[in-house]
């Protein structure tokens, strides 16, 4: 009966998700509607019916290259949404990119495609402003403001006139040595 009782809620979880995102190689999850996900998802639970995600483009600036000292490419945000009930697994992916003029030319227009069994699934695409995010953006936020119609820049105007714009006008009146040591802080703690 215990057992029983333990094991009751989690099937009563699982009920509730519709299927599996899985992320292609060059895409990142900043932020689910409906799931918990990091920069290091490659996978996200779907809830049954409506779907947004924050995501972007992310490639090594020579994917072909053994040596990775050149770092990374990345696009601007942006937020897809979409309807799927299916218990299948849905593939997120972008074109794939074989040097650096062609990670370029897909961080500045990414070209996402969505598939359910090699079939497509209808999805929206919008670009948030890469101007109105920073360091301290919300990314979730934005979809919950996308949710209620609202545009993604009002949502971070009214979430950032708190305290959260105080820190962030602070932080830019410091120095350069002042912001490394405030970094360094940060890092530690």
């Amino acid at each position: 009966m215990k057992r029983l009782i333990l094991v009751m809620p989690l099937f009563c979880t699982s009920l509730a998700f519709a299927g599996t995102l899985e992320l292609g190689d060059n895409v990142v999850a900043l932020a689910a509607s409906k799931s918990k996900v990091s920069i290091f998802s490659k996978s996200i639970k779907l809830a049954d019916g409506d779907n947004s995600l924050v995501v972007n483009f992310d490639s090594q600036a020579n994917p072909e290259s053994v040596n990775q000292g050149k770092g990374r490419i990345t696009s601007a945000p942006y937020i897809i949404t979409f309807n799927y009930s299916g218990n299948d697994t849905v593939f997120l992916s972008t074109a794939k990119v074989s040097d650096e003029n062609e990670a370029k030319k897909q961080a500045a227009n990414p070209s996402f495609t969505l598939t359910a069994n090699n079939i497509p699934v209808d999805f929206e695409v919008k670009k948030v402003d890469q101007d109105s995010v920073n360091i301290f953006s919300d990314y979730k936020s934005l979809l919950s403001s996308e949710e209620k119609n609202q545009s993604p820049e009002s949502a971070l105007t009214s979430e950032s006139n708190g305290s959260l714009q105080d820190a962030i006008n602070a932080y830019n009146k410091l120095t350069d040595k002042q912001k490394i040591t405030f970094m360094k802080w940060l890092l530690k703690n």
